[in-house]
């Protein structure tokens, strides 16, 4: 094979892979997303420590208006997030639903368990999940898209509402949560 035919061979693999990962962002995010959670939990079991899943558990709870977790509760809740992250990316769980399955995870975990033990294996904590999509029949809706790579980048400025649009609205007699949609 001669060196042209194979940078053309070469070119065309980039060009084909790269079109599959454009193509399947959503998936892509989920999925690297969960394996880098998964890594991080591997890692803090390894070292007996709780710090970098407590962040993410810390941070996930101050986003929803919660206090901070018990120690003995975080593992696992770091363990939802981790399952539910490829599904809030590929849009197969919305952000709302995915903040309503965490909440009341956290809500049973703590009325059933309050120290945290024993903890659930990954394999129950997805039977749990997998319990709350089929109860409130959780599905896929075709007009909202996944993730994709200008979201995780920061530069989707679709959803940004500017104060003139509310005011605007508002003097409209419109509903401000209407330009959201």
């Amino acid at each position: 094979m001669t060196m042209r035919r194979a940078f053309l061979l070469i070119g065309l693999f980039v060009i084909v892979a790269g079109a599959l990962v454009w193509r399947h962002q959503s998936e892509v995010i989920g999925f690297v997303a969960q394996k880098y959670f998964a890594r991080v939990g591997r890692q803090d079991d390894k070292a007996g420590d709780l710090t970098r899943r407590r962040e993410v558990v810390t941070r996930m709870n101050r986003q929803l208006l919660m206090p901070a977790a018990a120690d003995g509760h975080v593992a696992e809740l770091f363990d939802v997030v981790t399952l539910l992250t490829p599904r809030v990316a590929n849009g197969e769980i919305t952000w709302p639903w995915a903040a309503y399955v965490y909440t009341s995870y956290q809500r049973d975990l703590v009325g059933q368990r309050p120290d945290g033990t024993p903890r659930r294996s990954e394999a129950e904590v997805l039977a749990q999940i997998e319990n709350y999509v089929g109860f409130y029949t959780l599905q896929k809706r075709p007009d909202v898209p996944g993730m994709r790579f200008k979201d995780v980048l920061g530069v989707n400025d679709e959803d940004v509402i500017t104060l003139e649009e509310i005011e605007a609205a508002e003097r409209e007699g419109r509903d401000p949560d209407e330009l959201l949609y």
